[in-house]
């Protein structure tokens, strides 16, 4: 028996995507930090879908956290055949202003724990038919976005780090995907910043459920690059002809418009 395994899987996207595997007879596993929330998350899963869920509770911004995880799948004989790196955090403002925890928080959370989760999972992916890794980043992972400075390079990681080791885990036959969604309705501080940018986050921005379902349909189908809706890969493409000057000023008085919090 082989269990996907969701970070942030008791809200937001991550109950999404929880929920979308479920109905495709996937068995979970899934990790966040409140214990609360992944009971009622998978007490909901399991009212309406017949699939075996297991959870465990642990903040992965602690520095032993990944290998807990790990040791705890060993421990519980559990076989972990899709890794699904969702868990990061967000927020908007000026650099300056922040506390260095929050840097501290999304370099740990979005960077730290992906990796070290993806390497201590890479053994038991491989004695997996059809072993796939999916990593959540963002489509700001392809801008240098003023205000969402450590955001955006964290996921700019995410997107390099994935592309890489796609090539070098390819004669394992392990699948790399990367998912690059642009705004997703998961909560009201996300709802915020959608609204803030008005018909460019209407555009954008994507219901959570359709999203996860668009997903994890073009990771099964070995898709390695995932970015949803014409419309943000149409702003990728073009954003390689503008000048960076250009870019830069575009993104900042854009993000300006966001709530920002620290």
């Amino acid at each position: 028996m082989y269990y996907t395994l969701i970070t942030g899987g008791s809200r937001g996207f991550g109950r999404s995507m929880a929920f979308e595997c479920a109905r495709r007879g996937m068995n979970l596993i899934l990790v966040a930090s409140r214990e609360e929330g992944l009971k009622e998350t998978a007490r909901d899963i399991v009212s309406e879908f017949n699939i075996d869920i297991r959870y465990f509770p642990v903040d992965l911004t602690e520095p032993d956290a990944p290998k807990r995880v790990y040791d705890w799948c060993c421990e519980q004989h559990l076989m972990v055949g899709f890794l699904i790196n969702n868990a990061g955090t967000g927020g908007t403002i000026l650099f300056s202003d922040s506390l260095p925890e929050y840097s501290d928080k999304r370099i740990l959370l979005n960077i730290r724990a992906l990796t070290l989760l993806t390497r201590y999972f890479i053994p038991m992916l491989q004695q997996c038919p059809k072993a796939c890794i999916l990593n959540i980043a963002s489509l700001a992972g392809y801008f240098p976005i003023p205000y969402k400075s450590v955001y955006s390079a964290s996921k700019a990681y995410v997107i390099g780090f994935s592309k890489s080791l796609s090539v070098e885990l390819k004669p394992s036959g392990i699948h790399v995907s990367v998912a690059c969604p642009g705004g997703i309705e998961t909560n009201e501080g996300t709802i915020a910043r959608i609204k803030a940018h008005k018909y460019w986050g209407k555009w954008t921005q994507m219901e959570s459920d359709k999203m996860a379902k668009l997903i994890i349909d073009r990771v099964l189908r070995k898709k390695k690059i995932i970015i949803p809706l014409f419309i943000n890969r149409l702003f990728v493409a073009v954003s390689r002809i503008f000048p960076s000057g250009f870019l830069l000023s575009f993104l900042e008085k854009e993000f300006r418009k966001e709530p920002h919090s620290n």
